[in-house]
């Protein structure tokens, strides 16, 4: 695999947008006085299916040959857990001492063991972001063996793989769509670890098939253009939702149809990198973007629901709900920047220096 371990910056940049994308969906109320908006904002959601795809890819890329399962564990640990450590903190304060409303211990064990992705009695607990940690989690403990099964895979088996995680994404949300379950059953179905693994699949597998050196006939500004045309499909869907008997036009739906969209979009601007070619995804204020990415994720919500306590509320003006909406994105990315430069690096820093061995850290890496 001669590609793996090559830098592939522009993915550092590509998570911004994703992270941005989600924050507009969890803002799109905001947007309430145009129903396009509010559409739009609400396709930001699938920034969270392009972070698994992106997880899988990335650790594929940067797999070490010789690595052990427990140097592997601790570096997923120090990278995610510190974060999520500090901001459920931070939720529990404000809910006690600030908002007046009830902590259950319960809820803390669930959010900091990673746990709540797989109750849905817990699901959305403290930090409603955090149920997609409890499913990265999931991922990071079952990639070594399933890495170490896809490599093992011939190519054409790769790409029927990859297929095949595309059609049983689309087929849990039938399946959800058809039988109409209730929100708890739903989310088991649809959002649980196990029914979001195809989409971290998928990403090995692209990745893997990358290292080999297979590679699609376009670049990545026909990534783009699909990845673009897919999302105002998606758009166009939501201000026609008869256009498609028997399926509601919503976020979830979507994923299925932006899976492949988006694993040629990380893919081709991989490859950009690994040739050398000139990327905007490069430039130096979309890589620091990129880097507070994750820390821009998880704050985010907290940040939102402080704003609303300030008295930030959507207002009868579209021009004014803009104006509150950037001003709440400016003061998360001013918490994300606090927060990845005195918090998440240091503390990441200080646990990997607590495994022997350890080796740098590696580029590119997901944000989730």
């Amino acid at each position: 695999m001669p590609l793996g371990g090559t830098r592939v910056d522009s993915l550092t940049g590509l998570r911004w947008f994703a992270a941005l994308g989600v924050f507009l969906f969890h803002a799109r109320w905001y947007f309430g006085e145009s129903p396009e908006l509010l559409q739009l904002a609400s396709i930001g959601y699938e920034g969270v299916p392009f972070f698994f795809i992106l997880s899988g890819f990335v650790m594929a890329w940067v797999a070490r040959p010789h690595d052990t399962p427990l140097s592997y564990y601790w570096r997923r640990f120090a990278r995610i857990w510190p974060l999520l450590a500090v901001t459920t903190v931070a939720v529990v304060a404000l809910r006690t001492w600030w908002w007046q409303l009830p902590v259950s211990k319960t809820d803390i064990l669930w959010t900091l063991t990673f746990a709540q992705a797989w109750s849905t009695d817990h699901f959305f607990a403290l930090n409603a972001v955090t149920w997609t940690l409890s499913v990265e989690a999931f991922f990071y403990l079952a990639f070594p063996l399933l890495f170490r099964l896809l490599v093992r895979c011939p190519s054409w088996l790769l790409a029927v793989v990859a297929l095949l995680a595309v059609a049983t994404t689309a087929g849990t949300r039938l399946v959800a769509e058809r039988y109409e379950f209730g929100h708890q059953l739903e989310r088991l179905v649809v959002a649980s670890p196990l029914a979001l693994s195809p989409m971290f699949v998928l990403g090995l597998c692209a990745a893997i098939l990358v290292r080999r050196g297979r590679q699609p006939a376009f670049g990545s500004g026909v990534a783009l253009a699909l990845t673009a045309g897919s999302l105002l499909l998606c758009w166009l869907w939501t201000r026609h939702p008869d256009a498609v008997p028997y399926l509601t036009a919503e976020y979830g739906v979507f994923d299925a149809l932006l899976m492949p969209a988006f694993t040629l979009l990380i893919v081709t601007a991989a490859l950009r990198d690994v040739r050398g070619e000139r990327s905007v995804l490069r430039a130096k204020p979309l890589l620091k973007l990129g880097e507070w990415s994750f820390a821009f994720y998880i704050c985010h919500v907290v940040v939102l629901a402080v704003c609303e306590h300030l008295g930030m509320v959507p207002s009868d003006g579209l021009g004014l709900d803009a104006l509150e909406v950037t001003a709440a994105a400016l003061a998360t990315l001013a918490v994300a920047a606090f927060l990845h430069e005195y918090v998440e690096k240091p503390a990441e820093r200080r646990l990997r220096s607590l495994l022997p061995g350890r080796g740098p850290r590696p580029a590119g890496r997901s944000a989730t």
